[in-house]
């Protein structure tokens, strides 16, 4: 089935990238990124990116025991880390030349977030609900 052709000056849905932006709106911050699910690939390689820096499929393969490495990085880059693909040429035991893929986090475009720490504001929040039920319960005893 062919596809109808768009008017000159306009580009289809498919073809532009920006078109599920809303015409005058920008997007003044980017989301956090998620974080994989547990015991996955991708969680195994994120771990071994930030711990690491940089990662390629012969340390995957020798720290996580996996292959498939694109596969990983292709779905940590949907969730939202940026990852950058840097592609180096090696010499492999036999003495031939490859190219292979290093990945490694672009800590420049996106700051990462800390894990296990609770922002100041709910902080203060939880300890005025604490104060404020000590005080319910102190005026219940004395009554």
């Amino acid at each position: 089935m062919k596809k109808r052709p768009t008017p000159e000056g306009k580009p289809s849905a498919q073809s532009s990238a920006d078109s599920t932006a809303l015409a005058g709106i920008e997007r003044t911050s980017e989301a956090p990124p998620t974080d994989p699910k547990p015991n996955t690939r991708p969680a195994e390689a994120l771990a071994l990116l930030l711990r690491h820096g940089i990662l390629d499929q012969r340390e995957f393969l020798d720290d996580a025991g996996g292959w498939r490495l694109a596969d990983a990085i292709h779905v940590l880059r949907r969730l939202g880390w940026p990852i950058k693909t840097e592609r180096v040429t090696v010499t492999l035991a036999n003495g031939e030349r490859a190219r292979i893929a290093r990945y490694h986090l672009d800590r420049a475009a996106a700051p990462l977030r800390q894990q296990g720490i609770i922002a100041p504001e709910i902080v203060g929040w939880l300890a005025l609900a604490a104060v404020a039920f000590l005080l319910h319960l102190l005026a219940r005893w004395t009554a």
